[in-house]
């Protein structure tokens, strides 16, 4: 197991090796949302009249609390971190294995190759050994060096919420990099407007 992570609620939530940081993200989003309640939405709300105005410091407030709840759901979210193994693969019993093809060049000494070739849906994937997991690495997976973890679909390490973040996709029908074109799509058109 690993050291490196942070566990809560019966390890429902994992949060990362910097997850500290979550502090200092949490005071950059609400200094400037408790300035802008305090000095300019009150303000604001007089200026629009009744209809309106009343729901300026509310709305403010409701993004702030979204926000916050985002973010920590982000950073104790698990971003897809692969178990590692206590030890080492057997070099004998890859080479039995089904899924995988007959090591080309492997050293006979018991070694592990760096690489290894896996039939997936029909289709020769090279997957490459990781040595701290002890693990051949699925395909479009990475080694996190911040978190020490082989992460699925690893995108980056993020300092502000303390985690990897990783594209596991939410619902079958979602991936996301279509998530990410409709929150590129929106942020453009609301800067636009």
């Amino acid at each position: 197991s690993c050291t490196w992570q942070k566990f809560l609620c019966g390890g429902r939530c994992i949060f990362g090796p910097d997850a500290n940081s979550i502090y200092l993200s949490v005071s950059l989003i609400m200094t400037p949302l408790a300035l802008f309640v305090a000095f300019v939405s009150f303000r604001l709300a007089e200026l629009m009249g009744k209809p309106l105005g009343p729901f300026i410091p509310r709305t403010a407030m409701a993004v702030g609390a979204f926000d916050l709840i985002v973010l920590v759901l982000t950073s104790g979210r698990d971003p897809g971190i692969v178990p590692r193994n206590t030890k080492p693969p057997d070099p004998e019993d890859l080479q039995l294995d089904g899924m995988a093809s007959p090591m080309a060049g492997a050293p006979s000494s018991g070694t592990l190759p760096p690489t290894r070739d896996v039939y997936v849906n029909g289709m020769v994937v090279k997957v490459k050994y990781c040595h701290t997991c002890m693990l051949y690495r699925p395909p479009r997976c990475s080694h996190c060096s911040v978190c020490n973890n082989c992460v699925e679909r690893f995108d980056h390490h993020c300092p502000w919420v303390g985690q990897c973040i990783a594209c596991r996709e939410i619902t079958g029908s979602s991936s996301c990099s279509s998530r990410r074109r409709r929150s590129f799509a929106s942020t453009c058109s609301c800067s636009a407007g």
